[in-house]
């Protein structure tokens, strides 16, 4: 059975809209739009009085646990998992591990918990796939042997070659991959 290796953060679930649009918008009366974040590097587009303790907001407690999940990803990661062994691969903070891995239980049920990898550097996963938001996680699968990159399309990965496949959304998945 072929694997795929899915991002969890703004891919499974959608984390920016909750991060950036409704915590960090309101507690630093800002209007950042995802559409200015060009780059990965929140912290540059945020107030200076926020900088990087915007990287604060995702430890908190429950964080991850309030997030919703993207748009059509829970039923085409059922049909998925009926073809492909699912694994998701999201980076690691001790802080976050028990609320991501419980959030998966919630929402994807059908994807074994045991099949969760932390992993700050996604050159080190050998599927077959690899779904990603992060310009340097599709770089990183890529340059160390990765074929079948698929890129989340969002702002800050669209300077990414156009050599990789793009998505815009969950269904698109489904269509190349079932």
């Amino acid at each position: 059975m072929k694997t795929i290796g899915i991002d969890l953060d703004d891919v499974l679930n959608d984390l920016c809209t909750s991060w950036i649009l409704n915590t960090y918008n309101k507690e630093y009366d800002d209007v950042l739009k995802l559409e200015d974040m060009i780059c990965w590097n929140v912290e540059e587009y945020v107030k200076p009085e926020c900088g990087k303790k915007i990287y604060d907001i995702l430890l908190r407690p429950n964080f991850f646990l309030n997030l919703k999940p993207k748009e059509n990803a829970q039923s085409v990661t059922n049909e998925l998992s009926k073809k492909y062994d699912l694994y998701v691969v999201t980076a690691y903070h001790p802080k976050t591990v028990v609320d991501k891995v419980e959030w998966i239980q919630t929402y994807f049920p059908h994807i074994d918990s045991r099949k969760v990898i932390f992993c700050n550097n996604k050159g080190l996963i050998q599927t077959d796939y690899l779904i990603d938001d992060g310009a340097h996680n599709i770089l990183d699968y890529h340059n160390n042997g990765g074929k079948n990159s698929i890129v989340f399309d969002r702002p800050w990965n669209r300077d990414l070659p156009h050599k990789f496949q793009r998505v815009s959304d969950w269904l698109k998945i489904g269509s190349i991959l079932l």
